[in-house]
């Protein structure tokens, strides 16, 4: 394998990451940007953004992508990663309401898990995989330390973390919930990144960095997140729009770096990847020109945004449809200690206990005049080792009233 430019950048990016993990020095310059299609970044996921992108773009260039084990051609992967991608988060989907259900949880509700932790999901933000692979981690980096101080003496590695270092949160307090079907995970996802890799193989540049970047984007958003995250939404819109426009994207993105090129040194070059680029792409992209604007070739461009457009709305609808503007309706789920005062800087409406063969639950009712986030973090500090975990209902409509309550006031 040669080591060129895009294997160059791989090393880099998996560099940073190494940098991430171990210190936060680039964290205030990295995490504004990687936030934006992260659905709110963290440590952990920006290091796993920078690990597969350096991943991907390194195997990339290699060799065997060509050969038997990948024979079939690029467009046959990348449509399996699609259905695939969607399989895996819908079946994540699903566990998360098989595992409501089986816990005797609201659907339309935040499930929070407290011991040892703080760890949240929701049907539109799931976290079920997640907690299969934190467990897997926090199991793992401690093994990989003691097989190091086996050839390395301790004195020389003291700085290296014994677990998860802080900032990272593997949300493993919620694995005991979660049903161990779950656990196909850990086959699933080597599967789909192969797959993701094989879907690389003979692409021009422009296409390939796309969808390096989208299947990037995709895994973080399955493993932490789910179907309706931000980071799987736009992975799924970056293989479909690869998938059914894969030769404009060559052409228009070619000829753009061509102009921007040329015009940045003050005068014309030929540049022999750009140029091949645009003529194995010129020619294909008049014929989609010349269709109509009715027609099956037009469609199937547009196929990427119905897609995603409908994922949203679908969204939209569940957290309006599950939203209850009368009150928040907290769960506390075996409630360790005496919890009336701990709630008296808020506004309760009524507070009910019941008893369950296998768990006990106080049943609180919350004024609705707070801020939905504002209130699930203070929540978590107040039930903070009084409760094994608690619920607590939507209120979509509480993130754009301008009257909310402070409850620190």
């Amino acid at each position: 394998m040669k080591i060129n430019k895009y294997t160059l950048l791989g090393i880099i990016f998996i560099g940073i990451a190494i940098l991430l993990f171990f210190s936060d020095t680039l964290a205030s310059f990295i995490r504004p940007i990687t936030g934006i299609f992260l659905m709110g970044s963290s440590k952990g996921k920006d290091i796993l953004f920078f690990a597969i992108l350096g991943i991907f773009l390194i195997l990339s260039q290699s060799s065997f992508l060509n050969k038997k084990l990948f024979s079939l051609n690029n467009s046959y992967y990348l449509k399996l990663s699609i259905i695939s991608s969607l399989i895996i988060a819908i079946f994540g989907l699903i566990i998360e309401i098989a595992m409501r259900y089986y816990l005797g949880i609201g659907q339309f509700t935040i499930f929070v898990t407290m011991i040892p932790d703080a760890t949240t999901t929701s049907i539109l933000h799931s976290h079920v995989y997640k907690s299969v692979v934190g467990n897997i981690l926090n199991v793992f980096i401690p093994n990989i330390y003691q097989t190091i101080s086996i050839f390395v003496p301790i004195s020389t590695i003291t700085s290296i973390p014994i677990s998860i270092p802080l900032g990272i949160h593997t949300g493993d307090s919620l694995s005991p919930y979660v049903p161990k079907i779950a656990n196909i995970i850990i086959i699933a996802i080597p599967i789909l990144f192969a797959m993701q890799v094989a879907s690389l193989k003979d692409r021009l540049y422009p296409t390939k960095i796309i969808l390096i970047f989208s299947s990037t984007c995709g895994l973080i958003g399955i493993i932490d997140g789910g179907f309706f995250s931000v980071p799987f939404i736009i992975g799924l819109f970056g293989m479909l729009y690869v998938y059914f426009d894969e030769y404009p994207i060559n052409y228009y993105l070619g000829r753009t770096w061509q102009v921007l090129k040329n015009r940045s040194i003050g005068f014309q070059i030929e540049d022999v990847e750009t140029n091949y680029l645009m003529k194995n792409t010129r020619e294909k992209v008049a014929i989609i020109h010349k269709q109509a604007i009715i027609s099956y070739v037009t469609f199937k461009r547009i196929i990427p945004y119905i897609a995603v457009i409908l994922i949203i709305l679908l969204r939209i609808w569940i957290s309006l449809i599950g939203t209850n503007t009368e009150y928040y309706e907290l769960e506390v789920i075996n409630p360790i200690s005496e919890l009336d005062s701990k709630f008296e800087k808020y506004n309760i409406l009524s507070i009910n206990e019941t008893q369950g063969k296998d768990q006990n639950k106080t049943l609180i009712l919350i004024s609705p005049e707070y801020n939905e986030m504002e209130l699930l973090n203070n929540l978590t500090k107040t039930l903070n080792n009084s409760c094994t975990s608690y619920s607590l209902s939507w209120n979509v409509y509480s993130y754009i009233n301008e009257n909310n309550t402070n409850i620190t006031s």
